[in-house]
């Protein structure tokens, strides 16, 4: 997700100067490979490039038919990379054992949309979408080459389709993919269909885009300001939430998203909003404060991750309060989202390791992974993401 800012960003400022550029993307791949589909890079003019296709054996190759591709009259073209064997001519010798798909697309292109516009659409969203994007063509046509369209939880939907036959199907599929994918019935993250009707083929690459993580944090100590710094890093939403001024939490934690001063903690649903991928860290390091924000967060939101900063029995002590109030039986329904004394286990002392620990902990359980060493997984280390989250050791 950071990588989709730092794009997105550019783009914004080529689009300001009026500079055409090529936007690169992963749609399909065989084999072991670097970069999943979906990844993606900006060539400017003078060869500059932002974002990667690969671990940087592609992007050289890239870079020089993408200013082929500024030069000529074409919107759109499609690439395959076979690095299965070391090709020295390109100096791949990458031994991933895989082949690459690579679309590339020149911005701007009149009655065309750039895919990073549809990216941009999606971020302001904060809703699971599918993109769907024609990468190949056969008598469908060379203009059909490139097109998009982007479907929304919710509804909103945009692109760049003609209005044609196949333009339908293209609907319907996005359509397909994001019901199947937010009733968790699609584990995938990609696919890639192909029509056949009306004397035209082609094929669509779908992929289903996930807002980026909104993380919570509860408390302004000297201890949170690397945990800002490293979820600001890995692209994530940051917003502080702590009992200073806004102006001092903002002055305090400059890197973070948002900034918000909230006294009472029973406030908090009025004020934020929350989702599936959201996740909260409480440490403010008062005993009472930290139990309201958990009451508040347990019983009046569905984050998936809360995550307690303290001693295992501290935050024992404090469900067990909570027992007394609201039900053993209510309690334990929820009990499954909380994590603490929170972060993994990898010998944590000093609070860079524990916010270390703590967002390695948050990735794995909003992704449906185990945080088991990768050397350990029998299936690829790429294997498409659960449908639901999947909770890891929590307090017991």
């Amino acid at each position: 997700m950071r990588e989709w800012r730092m794009l997105l960003s550019e783009a914004r400022r080529l689009w300001a100067q009026g500079t055409a550029h090529v936007v690169a993307t992963v749609v399909r791949i065989g084999g072991s490979t670097y970069r999943r589909p979906g990844a993606r890079m900006i060539v400017e003019p003078d060869g500059t490039s932002h974002g990667a296709v690969s671990g940087g054996c592609l992007e050289g190759e890239i870079t020089h038919q993408a200013l082929q591709l500024l030069q000529e009259d074409l919107p759109a073209c499609l690439l395959a990379f076979d690095l299965t064997e070391d090709d020295l001519l390109y100096g791949f010798g990458t031994g991933c054992n895989g082949v690459v798909h690579v679309l590339l697309e020149r911005v701007p292109t009149s009655g065309r949309m750039s895919p990073l516009v549809l990216l941009d659409r999606f971020l302001q969203a904060r809703r699971q979408a599918v993109l769907a994007t024609v990468i190949e063509t056969h008598e469908a046509g060379q203009d059909w080459l490139g097109r998009h369209y982007l479907l929304c939880e919710g509804g909103l939907a945009e692109g760049d389709l003609p209005e044609a036959s196949p333009a339908a199907w293209i609907r319907e599929e996005a359509y397909r993919m994001l019901n199947r994918s937010l009733a968790g019935h699609e584990e995938r993250s990609w696919a890639v269909q192909r029509y056949a009707a009306d004397n035209a083929r082609m094929e669509l690459f779908l992929e289903v885009l996930y807002p980026p993580v909104r993380l919570l944090i509860f408390g302004e100590g000297y201890d949170v300001l690397p945990v800002v710094r490293f979820a600001r890093g890995m692209g994530w939403e940051v917003e502080v939430i702590g009992r200073r001024p806004q102006e001092a939490l903002s002055a305090r934690f400059p890197e973070a998203d948002v900034c918000r001063f909230l006294m009472h903690p029973e406030q908090l649903p009025q004020h934020v909003a929350t989702d599936a991928r959201t996740a909260a860290l409480v440490m403010n390091h008062t005993y009472l404060r930290d139990r309201q924000v958990l009451e508040t967060l347990l019983f009046e939101s569905d984050i998936p991750y809360i995550g307690m900063l303290g001693p295992k029995e501290r935050t024992a002590r404090m469900l067990a309060e909570l027992a007394q109030t609201y039900g053993q039986e209510r309690l334990e329904a929820n009990r499954y989202r909380i994590y603490g004394p929170v972060g993994l286990d990898i010998g944590t002392e000093t609070p860079e390791e524990i916010a270390l620990a703590a967002l390695a902990e948050i990735q794995a359980v909003l992704h449906g992974r185990s945080a088991r060493p990768l050397r350990e997984r029998p299936t690829p280390i790429h294997g498409e993401r659960s449908p639901l989250p999947c909770s890891l050791n929590a307090v017991l």
